[in-house]
């Protein structure tokens, strides 16, 4: 049961689409509590009552800004899109809830409408979940449209076979982004990692021997699949397929493997799942 918990699981990076959530939380939820007035609690006795339902709607708004949008800028390490998991999920959900609960509850005090009996803890307690729920509402129904688009698109992809990579006589790859108009264009012997970074693709190779790095609008499970037909390319893990060409050391223990490449600068970490048939791969690649 508890192994569950460390599956992956989709964490939301996209700015724009997260500016857009946050403000229509920010407005459901103010709307809801005064009109709707949950819990037995009328928000329309006086105007002070309104002030205090302003106040934790614009609370709301700036709590998530914060832990949505610059959090995540200042730790990147920590929302790491590929490393997110249902584990951290809702770690991250509790703590989201327990900042909106100080919060109201501090802005209760403030404008002296609620006391804290048990009573108004509950309820304060409950007004904290609102925002939240609507927040993961709207960031899962977001998340399922792009699983469910991508799955159409790959599927149609498929059937005019259009996955298949643009190689040319030079051995040239051509990697077209999501919008259909940025495009990455190099040696396929040149390239050395593609690595998942939440709906981007994080991509290395060598330009006249000097490493370079780019950071392009694509799926993991759409290069997997233009891919699938060059043999060199092999995935490792989850979140990265390497060029076993550009391979140099396999190591590692049952704690956790590596393989090394000249020049990347760090080292990928290869699955459990894939060490054996990885270990037969590059035995034939540097006969």
């Amino acid at each position: 049961m508890f192994e569950n918990l460390n599956q992956p699981y989709p964490f939301n990076n996209n700015f724009k689409h997260n500016l857009k959530t946050i403000g229509l939380v920010a407005m459901g939820f103010v709307l809801l509590v005064l009109y709707i007035q949950p819990f037995g609690i009328n928000f329309l006795k006086s105007e002070k009552d309104g002030y205090f339902v302003l106040g934790i709607g614009l609370l709301s708004a700036a709590t998530f800004f914060a832990n949505t949008l610059i959090l995540p800028g200042i730790m990147p390490k920590v929302f790491d899109p590929s490393q997110w998991t249902i584990r951290k999920e809702m770690v991250w959900n509790l703590w989201l809830f327990s900042n909106l609960f100080v919060i109201f509850s501090l802005m209760a005090w403030f404008v002296n409408e609620i006391q804290f009996t048990e009573l108004s803890i509950f309820r304060i307690g409950s007004l904290a979940l609102l925002p939240l729920v609507l927040f993961n509402l709207i960031s899962y129904n977001h998340s399922l449209k792009d699983t469910v688009v991508n799955a159409l698109d790959n599927s149609r992809k498929h059937w005019f076979r259009e996955e298949k990579p643009d190689v040319t006589v030079n051995h040239d790859l051509k990697l077209s982004a999501e919008n259909g108009k940025d495009v990455f264009s190099a040696r396929i012997d040149d390239i050395m990692v593609f690595h998942s970074s939440g709906n981007y693709i994080e991509i290395f190779w060598l330009d006249n021997q000097i490493r370079r790095k780019k950071l392009f609008r694509q799926t993991f499970a759409f290069v997997e699949q233009y891919m699938k037909d060059i043999p060199d390319f092999k995935k490792c893990h989850r979140c990265w397929m390497v060029n076993l060409k550009k391979i140099e050391t396999l190591s590692g223990n049952s704690k956790g493997y590596f393989v090394e490449m000249n020049k990347l600068g760090f080292k990928i970490p290869v699955s459990r799942n894939y060490i054996s048939s990885f270990r037969e791969l590059l035995s034939r690649v540097h006969e």
